[in-house]
Protein backbone atom coordinates (compact mmCIF):
# COMPACT_ATOMS: atom_id res chain seq x y z
CA UNK A 1 0.00 0.00 0.00
CA UNK A 2 2.85 2.25 0.33
CA UNK A 3 2.44 2.99 -3.52
CA UNK A 4 -0.71 4.61 -2.89
CA UNK A 5 0.45 6.50 0.64
CA UNK A 6 0.04 10.13 -1.93
CA UNK A 7 -2.98 9.13 -3.37
CA UNK A 8 -6.45 10.58 -2.13
CA UNK A 9 -8.86 7.47 -1.14
CA UNK A 10 -11.21 8.61 -3.58
CA UNK A 11 -8.37 7.88 -6.26
CA UNK A 12 -8.05 4.04 -5.55
CA UNK A 13 -9.87 1.57 -6.78
CA UNK A 14 -12.68 -0.62 -4.51
CA UNK A 15 -10.24 -3.41 -4.04
CA UNK A 16 -7.45 -0.50 -2.82
CA UNK A 17 -9.45 1.22 -0.63
CA UNK A 18 -10.57 -2.09 1.18
CA UNK A 19 -6.91 -3.07 1.97
CA UNK A 20 -6.41 1.16 2.65
CA UNK A 21 -9.25 0.66 5.57
CA UNK A 22 -8.28 -2.41 7.14
CA UNK A 23 -4.11 -1.45 6.89
CA UNK A 24 -5.65 2.04 9.10
CA UNK A 25 -7.52 -0.52 11.38
CA UNK A 26 -4.61 -2.38 11.62
CA UNK A 27 -2.49 0.11 12.77
CA UNK A 28 -4.15 1.53 15.60
CA UNK A 29 -3.56 -2.44 16.47
CA UNK A 30 -7.49 -4.01 16.36
CA UNK A 31 -8.10 -7.49 17.58
CA UNK A 32 -11.78 -7.23 15.68
CA UNK A 33 -12.29 -5.88 11.82
CA UNK A 34 -15.98 -5.39 11.42
CA UNK A 35 -16.78 -5.50 7.49
CA UNK A 36 -20.17 -4.41 5.65
CA UNK A 37 -20.05 -6.25 2.60
CA UNK A 38 -17.01 -4.93 1.78
CA UNK A 39 -16.09 -6.50 -1.68
CA UNK A 40 -19.48 -4.38 -3.10
CA UNK A 41 -18.13 -2.91 -6.48
CA UNK A 42 -14.90 -4.79 -6.46
CA UNK A 43 -13.49 -6.87 -9.18
CA UNK A 44 -13.41 -10.43 -9.14
CA UNK A 45 -9.24 -10.71 -8.91
CA UNK A 46 -9.44 -7.70 -6.18
CA UNK A 47 -12.30 -9.47 -4.12
CA UNK A 48 -10.03 -13.09 -4.20
CA UNK A 49 -6.79 -10.97 -3.08
CA UNK A 50 -9.15 -9.67 -0.46
CA UNK A 51 -10.46 -12.43 0.97
CA UNK A 52 -6.74 -13.88 0.86
CA UNK A 53 -5.20 -11.14 3.15
CA UNK A 54 -8.33 -11.13 5.72
CA UNK A 55 -7.50 -15.19 6.00
CA UNK A 56 -4.06 -14.04 6.81
CA UNK A 57 -5.18 -11.55 9.29
CA UNK A 58 -7.43 -14.19 10.77
CA UNK A 59 -4.80 -16.85 11.50
CA UNK A 60 -3.16 -14.11 12.87
CA UNK A 61 -6.03 -13.95 15.39
CA UNK A 62 -7.64 -11.01 13.96
CA UNK A 63 -10.83 -11.78 14.58
CA UNK A 64 -13.46 -10.86 11.42
CA UNK A 65 -17.06 -10.19 11.64
CA UNK A 66 -18.68 -9.94 7.99
CA UNK A 67 -22.12 -8.92 7.32
CA UNK A 68 -22.19 -10.68 3.81
CA UNK A 69 -25.01 -10.90 1.33
CA UNK A 70 -23.00 -12.80 -0.80
CA UNK A 71 -24.11 -16.08 0.18
CA UNK A 72 -20.94 -17.54 -1.75
CA UNK A 73 -18.59 -15.63 -0.14
CA UNK A 74 -20.01 -16.65 2.64
CA UNK A 75 -19.84 -20.22 2.20
CA UNK A 76 -16.35 -20.18 0.66
CA UNK A 77 -14.23 -17.89 3.35
CA UNK A 78 -16.39 -18.14 6.73
CA UNK A 79 -16.06 -20.38 9.41
CA UNK A 80 -19.33 -19.75 11.14
CA UNK A 81 -22.44 -18.38 10.25
CA UNK A 82 -25.05 -16.81 12.06
CA UNK A 83 -27.97 -16.00 9.71
CA UNK A 84 -30.38 -13.10 10.79
CA UNK A 85 -33.46 -11.24 9.28
CA UNK A 86 -35.05 -10.07 13.01
CA UNK A 87 -33.96 -13.22 14.62
CA UNK A 88 -31.23 -15.72 14.65
CA UNK A 89 -32.11 -18.52 12.26
CA UNK A 90 -28.64 -19.93 12.47
CA UNK A 91 -25.44 -19.99 14.40
CA UNK A 92 -22.78 -22.23 13.88
CA UNK A 93 -20.32 -23.77 11.17
CA UNK A 94 -20.10 -22.65 7.87
CA UNK A 95 -20.43 -26.40 6.67
CA UNK A 96 -23.94 -27.31 8.99
CA UNK A 97 -25.22 -24.03 7.06
CA UNK A 98 -25.10 -25.38 4.21
CA UNK A 99 -27.29 -28.22 4.82
CA UNK A 100 -29.52 -26.30 6.89
CA UNK A 101 -32.90 -25.38 5.75
CA UNK A 102 -32.03 -21.61 7.74
CA UNK A 103 -33.16 -19.67 4.57
CA UNK A 104 -35.50 -20.85 4.29
CA UNK A 105 -36.76 -20.28 7.70
CA UNK A 106 -35.67 -17.07 7.31
CA UNK A 107 -37.06 -15.81 4.61
CA UNK A 108 -40.06 -17.76 3.81
CA UNK A 109 -39.38 -19.57 0.54
CA UNK A 110 -36.56 -21.80 -0.86
CA UNK A 111 -33.70 -20.64 -1.03
CA UNK A 112 -30.35 -22.23 -1.60
CA UNK A 113 -26.45 -21.73 -1.88
CA UNK A 114 -24.96 -21.34 -5.49
CA UNK A 115 -21.15 -22.04 -5.94
CA UNK A 116 -20.65 -22.63 -2.43
CA UNK A 117 -18.16 -24.40 -0.54
CA UNK A 118 -15.35 -24.41 -3.05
Amino acid sequence: MTAFADRRVTQLSGGQRQRAFIARALASEADLLVLDEPTVGVDAESVEAFYDLLNGLNEQGITILLIEHDLSAVTNHAERVVCLNKEVYFDGPTSAFVDSDALTRAFGRAAGVVGGQE
